[in-house]
């Protein structure tokens, strides 16, 4: 019933409404943030990414729209200040990035399945796929990892594990992990 899309929908006018409340921008401008918007939901990836480098990038939905990749990086740093500069180009940047921040800490979690606390649900395990909400990334990355090992707590239930992102290792919380694809041992 569109419930995905809808939802996705919902998150992107609740952001633009906070983002745009306290500011005045020009019809331009505001153009231009919404192009940056369409980018960054648009760059999402559909499919799951090896960790082969010789694999393919994940499919998102530029490539099904411009038929390419669109990599939507940032073009440089942008501080608050920019914000509220007359320099609209600097100031839709900033709005852009401040998009793409909330964005990515609303919209990843809507993505786990949501079960009652009270039924056990499945632990992460070693060789899961897994999407990486980390606020540092920049704009349009999404850094996918593999579960390399698992910490699981006193009563057997994983809380944090080790994920290999390209050639690193870090340490995350599973609140900060969204599960693409189980392992090829559990399919």
């Amino acid at each position: 019933m569109g419930g995905i899309w809808e939802r996705m929908i919902r998150s992107v006018r609740r952001i633009l409404v906070n983002l745009l409340s306290q500011k005045t921008v020009t019809d331009e401008a505001l153009l231009t943030l919404m192009t940056e918007v369409e980018a960054i939901l648009n760059g999402r990836p559909l499919t799951p990414l090896s960790m082969d480098p010789k694999d393919e990038e994940p499919l998102t939905p530029n490539h099904l729209l411009l038929l390419r990749s669109n990599p939507n990086t940032s073009p440089g740093l942008f501080v608050k200040e920019d914000g509220y500069n007359h320099r609209r180009w600097r100031q839709v940047q900033y709005l852009s990035d401040q998009f793409w921040k909330r964005w990515v800490r609303e919209y990843l979690p809507l993505l786990q399945t949501r079960q009652r606390w009270s039924r056990p649900k499945r632990n992460f395990a070693v060789d899961d796929l897994v999407l990486v909400a980390d606020d540092h990334s920049p704009r349009g990355h999404w850094p996918l990892g593999l579960v390399v090992t698992t910490y699981p707590d006193k009563r057997g239930y994983v809380r944090q594990v080790e994920v290999k992102i390209g050639s690193k290792f870090f340490k995350r919380p599973i609140s900060k992990l969204c599960l693409l694809e189980k392992s090829k041992a559990e399919s």
